[in-house]
């Protein structure tokens, strides 16, 4: 059967309207080995800042949840020798959930008399280009200052600028935990 030059017509442009309101594609997803690390992240926040981050994540459910186990190394100078250091460490654990194709997040329980909230985000700038951001936000008492202080404050790790000076010419263990 042929259709008439007007049948088509509203065919053709029925078509293009259709077309024309399907939504737009969302960037592909990075494809995520099911076990990777992020190597390089330092203190952007206090760039003279000897304090570093690592992690090793494993793929949940195609890369819809990270499961990390991450580990801060601290070096700082001693009170009791100015030349000497003391290198610490700190891990824990921390499960994210995939907000975009390349970012994940993950929120602690409130804490508190303002119910903090720590909110951590990790995002995938390719290869080994990573970065955390640790933040806060109140639940309770927004109003008062010390809780808007608090919630204000943000830390961010990276992988810019990770080579930093020693101020110290000797180094000596500190504190280890988990």
């Amino acid at each position: 059967m042929r259709l008439s030059f007007p049948c088509a017509a509203a065919v053709l442009a029925l078509a293009v309207h259709v077309t024309a309101q399907a939504p737009a594609p969302q960037p592909a997803a990075p494809s995520l080995p099911p076990h990777f690390a992020i190597p390089y992240l330092a203190n952007d926040t206090t760039p003279d800042a000897l304090d570093f981050a690592a992690a090793e994540c494993d793929t949940v459910n195609g890369g819809e949840r990270l499961d990390c186990r991450l580990r801060q190394v601290f070096i700082t100078t001693t009170s009791i020798e100015p030349s000497a250091c003391a290198i610490s460490s700190n891990g824990y654990d921390l499960s994210l959930r995939r907000d975009a194709p390349a970012r994940w997040s993950s929120a602690a329980d409130p804490v508190g008399d303002c119910g903090l909230v720590e909110v951590t985000t990790l995002e995938d700038g390719g290869t080994t280009r990573w970065t955390m951001t640790i933040g806060h936000r109140a639940t309770m008492n927004v109003a008062r200052a010390d809780c808007r202080a608090a919630a204000a404050q943000v830390e961010t790790y990276s992988w810019r600028n990770v080579r930093r000076r020693l101020p110290c010419t000797t180094i000596q263990p500190g504190a280890i935990e988990r």
